[in-house]
């Protein structure tokens, strides 16, 4: 879980992490893996939990979090579930995520109140989202631009939508 070593070619950083949840996010991972296979051109780094470990992909279980946070401001990519400490994380490291929310019928969360979120980011500009592995694909090939910190400072993630994520995990972890 140390630091990715410097690179020596050219290759895009894509950097995917399905975050701490104890739900499995395996559909998340094989797509990325997929991608890696595919796209050897691109160096694809997972942060995947307790979901099946990537074959072609660079995989880590866990990743410290000051190191996730450098990958991401490293990124050319940044792939989350759509959990808010992710998706905040992403924006101050200067990046407009690709949000993929769990669902329940996968097994993946308890309900689906990431596919609530996903639509309200994207509707605000914060993240784009990818429900499926093509949309997915279409957003690697062509990513969201960088964010502008002059035009729209991290900082300005919503407060509300903050507190619905936090909100959202406190019903759901309490219960």
């Amino acid at each position: 879980m140390g630091a990715l070593p410097p690179s020596e070619d050219d290759r895009r950083l894509v950097v995917v992490s399905v975050g701490t949840d104890h739900h499995p996010f395996d559909r998340l991972v094989l797509w990325a893996d997929l991608w890696a296979l595919e796209h050897p051109q691109d160096r694809v780094v997972v942060q995947y939990g307790t979901a099946r470990a990537p074959h072609w992909a660079e995989g880590h279980q866990v990743v410290d979090h000051a190191q996730l946070l450098r990958w991401f401001a490293q990124a050319d990519v940044a792939v989350v579930s759509c959990g808010p400490g992710a998706v905040m994380e992403c924006r101050r490291a200067g990046r407009i995520p690709v949000v993929v929310p769990r669902h329940r019928s996968s097994g993946e969360a308890v309900d689906d109140h990431q596919s609530a979120f996903a639509r309200h980011l994207s509707r605000q500009g914060l993240a784009v989202t990818a429900v499926d592995e093509p949309r997915l694909r279409s957003w690697l090939a062509a990513p969201p631009p960088l964010l502008d910190p002059r035009a729209r400072p991290a900082a300005t993630v919503p407060a509300g939508a903050v507190r619905v994520g936090q909100l959202v995990d406190q019903m759901v972890w309490s219960s």
